[in-house]
């Protein structure tokens, strides 16, 4: 953008010469008026507030130097270089006093002045070329202290980072409401696995920059506020007719991200628009919470008083509330992983994970710790299980172990998961396992449960062989029966109780399977011919 100039002097043949001779243009320089008196040239500098001004100093009615105080006294900061006949160091006195720039003496050297033009145009330009970086940078830093302190109330950090409290422009806008929108790329998790630091970052400033451009077009002045990754917040002033704007733009958003998905990629654009307009330093954790639950445990686009409705005909009994809530993962859901995962059962394995989610769905705690430290967990015992049947190749073992340290959010474990069950095979294209390996499968789930009452049916289940097969292969492997070898081991888990416990005979029975202690000794008798309570005495008379 080119710099203007108002040019000054009584004598009209020295302005058409200023106007005609120096190369104005090419200086980059617009010249936007000529004034012969400095009353006048007082009116146009108030009207088009030049940039440069070069002005004569002996005019009538009003002098050069009277025009500089009354321009500096009304607050324009515009350049001059004066122009006068008359050497007197009065005059540059003055000049100097009213940060003149250059003080020229007539007659105009041209070539020296259009140097100093020149220079002094470069000047300017730099200098506000600095200007608009600060202005820049101030704001850049304005808006990430503004996002840094919505993230901290969305995420109710009691220890904020900032040091300092919130501007005037923060205060005034904490005082109006907010519509909260959480948007949300499902399957981004899933799809991403294995890609480089650079290309997530790219993906996401595209993601950014569309929302952004739709917030512009539909709703202006809309906060968008990146929490996590694949998920943005948008926050809606709640003032006019927000509920249509809002209505209209989650409509949008979805209509625009799903287009610029690849086909085959799996991502789909989720948005969950909350109905209560808050504050921002009131109840957006609340508000935050609520809408990202409702975000794991549902598909569908809705508005949240919708799900909130459902949610209050989906809770548990109260006699299985308490263990829901303090207990995600239960024993049984890792042997059906372990089952499914050594049976090839992909849609076991989806079927299993579909009612975890349901599962946590009916609890306000799901979002907490303690469900985040289960689903952890049970993602390592899938990534274990799948080594240990070597159904996954190396390479994709790492990218699940990498996305796993990465991830930040229950959302990106229950699409983790999902990933991982994707990705076991199925047991018609898996090769199946070698006697060997089903018979040692076989006896590791029996060790790990003689205290049950274990029969054949459920361990050939297990494996996903019929029971006949099942007593055949044992036998050929192990050289021993089912029972023959369910009681060995019940026996030897038995004499190390009683060498190294003081329970009592009824305890060590029922630990090791047998419920009635007469049968136990019968049974113990048979096998070390001698009674529970004789062994215990020897192994003590014996050490």
């Amino acid at each position: 953008m080119n710099l203007t100039a108002l040019l000054v002097d009584d004598e009209l043949p020295i302005l058409e010469n200023l106007s005609f001779i120096l190369p104005w243009e090419d200086m980059g320089i617009d010249i936007v008026g000529t004034a012969r008196s400095g009353s006048e040239a007082l009116d146009k500098v108030a009207e088009c507030h030049p940039d440069i001004m070069l002005c004569d100093i002996r005019m009538p009615s009003m002098d050069g130097l009277e025009l500089i105080r009354m321009l500096r006294e009304q607050g324009e900061n515009c350049e001059i270089i004066l122009l006068t006949g008359y050497q007197q160091f009065e005059y540059a006195r003055t000049a100097i006093r009213y940060n003149v720039h250059e003080y020229i003496c007539k007659p105009i050297d041209y070539l020296d002045l259009e140097r100093k033009l020149r220079d002094l145009a470069g000047q300017i330009q730099k200098k506000r070329l600095e200007m608009e970086a600060e202005r820049h940078r101030k704001s850049e830093i304005e808006v990430w202290v503004r996002h840094k302190h919505i993230i901290d109330l969305m995420q109710k950090e009691e220890n904020s980072l900032l040091s300092s409290p919130p501007s005037s422009a923060e205060i005034q806008a904490s005082s109006l409401q907010y519509i909260l929108l959480l948007i949300d790329v499902s399957g981004y998790f899933r799809h991403s696995i294995g890609w480089s630091g650079t290309r997530h970052q790219s993906w996401h400033g595209m993601i950014r920059s569309k929302l952004r451009e739709i917030t512009d077009r539909i709703c202006e002045g809309t906060l968008l506020i990146s929490a996590r990754k694949g998920e943005w917040c948008m926050l809606v002033e709640a003032s006019g007719e927000w509920s249509l704007r809002a209505d209209a733009l989650a409509q949008q958003v979805q209509l625009e991200l799903d287009a610029i998905f690849e086909p085959d990629s799996g991502m789909k654009t989720r948005v969950i628009q909350d109905v209560i307009p808050v504050k921002l330093d009131e109840q957006m954790a609340e508000r935050y919470r609520h809408c990202q639950r409702l975000l794991i445990m549902n598909d569908s686009n809705q508005r949240s008083d919708v799900l909130e409705s459902a949610e209050q005909h989906a809770i548990l009994p109260s006699k299985e509330h308490p263990r829901r809530a303090t207990m995600w993962i239960t024993k049984e859901d890792l042997d059906l992983i372990t089952r499914w995962i050594r049976q090839g059962n992909k849609q076991g394995l989806i079927d299993l994970l579909v009612m975890l989610k349901h599962r946590m769905s009916e609890h306000k705690s799901a979002l907490d710790g303690v469900a985040e430290n289960s689903l952890r967990f049970l993602l390592v015992h899938m990534l274990r299980e799948l080594r240990e049947v070597h159904v996954m190749a190396e390479q994709d073992e790492m990218h699940f172990w990498s996305a796993l340290h990465s991830a930040t959010s229950i959302k990106e474990l229950i699409e983790l998961a999902e990933a991982i069950a994707h990705a076991c095979h199925d047991k018609k294209s898996a090769p199946r396992p070698s006697v060997s390996e089903l018979i040692t499968s076989a006896c590791e789930y029996m060790n790990a449960r003689l205290e049950c009452d274990l029969g054949i049916d459920e361990v050939a289940d297990w494996l996903g062989i019929s029971p006949g097969y099942f007593c055949q292969l044992f036998k050929n492997q192990m050289g021993v029966t089912f029972v023959e070898y369910m009681t060995h081991k019940r026996m030897e888990s038995a004499a190390l109780l009683l060498s190294t416990t003081e329970w009592s005979i009824t305890a060590i029975g029922e630990a090791t399977g047998y419920k009635e202690r007469r049968y136990f000794s019968k049974v113990f008798h048979k096998h070390f011919h001698m009674k529970p309570s004789e062994f215990r005495s020897n192994q003590r008379a014996g050490s």
